[in-house]
């Protein structure tokens, strides 16, 4: 049975930053997840009940500007102030005495994982064992206007407390019918982004693609063949270039963009299951 818990912590100019442990008493392990755009910790509870009698903990934050965090909805001055907080939290979770004791899996989804690529590689000596990566943000699938893309560039100059909707729908998202009724009744999600997360994003696909041998620790892809949203090819082609030894990768071929809240989700958690059993055995 997970004990859940809740509290905040200060980012990097101290937002209050909201975050959320489901905590197993007998957990060998800990899983610490970094949602993606738009979202928030919360749409993770189906992956998170999927492990309820195994053998992890999960901890995980609402980006500043996202979910209960504090912030104008989807702004951020700048996108290295996501990667700055996600230190911050990193630090706050792995410091914990417990978690100290097994393996550190760091799970991310679309923004969340080009964040948390970005953190590590300015942070080489962030102490985790594995990655698990749900289909990144490293290119775009959906066509961003292009009268929209100039925009960004000019309003970050000028007016960069502007936040612009995306094309998104949710039916990009998932498939499964019971999840986009949650997602239309959901106040916390947005489809709000500002001129300097869109301008970042741009500049730090810049960044972190080329260095993709820079990540070295076991790592699994799980993708959508056709991801509606972020660039499956440009995930694929990153993933062959990981510096991991251990390496592997998931492709499911109806999936939308949120796997793990799509009608395939058990088949993605299973081959989860079957990934994180690996890392503790390598541990043991």
């Amino acid at each position: 049975m997970l004990k859940r818990e809740e509290g905040f912590f200060k980012g990097f100019d101290n937002t209050n930053l909201f975050f959320q442990v489901w905590d197993n008493p007998n957990a060998k392990g800990t899983i610490i997840i970094t949602h993606g755009h738009g979202e928030h910790s919360e749409c993770y509870h189906r992956l998170v009940e999927s492990f309820a009698n195994d053998q992890w903990s999960f901890y995980a934050w609402d980006l500043r500007g996202h979910g209960r965090s504090d912030g104008r909805r989807g702004y951020a001055a700048h996108f290295d102030d996501y990667c700055k907080d996600h230190k911050i939290f990193l630090d706050k979770v792995l410091s914990i005495e417990k978690v100290k004791k097994g393996p550190v899996v760091l799970f991310s989804h679309s923004m969340g994982a080009l964040i948390e690529f970005k953190t590590l590689m300015k942070n080489p000596d962030v102490a985790y064992d594995a990655l698990i990566v749900s289909a990144p943000l490293l290119g775009l699938s959906l066509e961003v206007p292009l009268a929209k893309s100039t925009a960004a560039f000019v309003m970050n100059k000028i007016f960069p407390q502007l936040t612009l909707g995306n094309e998104i729908k949710n039916s990009d998202l998932t498939s499964d019918p019971e999840v986009i009724r949650e997602y239309e009744k959901d106040s916390l999600r947005h489809v709000k982004m500002s001129p300097g997360v869109f301008v970042g994003m741009l500049e730090n696909w810049d960044y972190v693609r080329p260095r993709a041998n820079e990540i070295k620790k076991p790592t699994l892809f799980v993708l959508p063949e056709k991801d509606p949203v972020c660039n499956t090819p440009e995930s694929m082609h990153f993933f062959d270039r990981l510096g991991s030894k251990r390496k592997e990768i998931k492709i499911y071929p109806n999936a939308k963009h949120e796997i793990v809240n799509d009608v395939m989700r058990a088949t993605a958690f299973a081959d989860i299951k079957r990934f994180l059993d690996s890392v503790l055995e390598s541990r043991s």
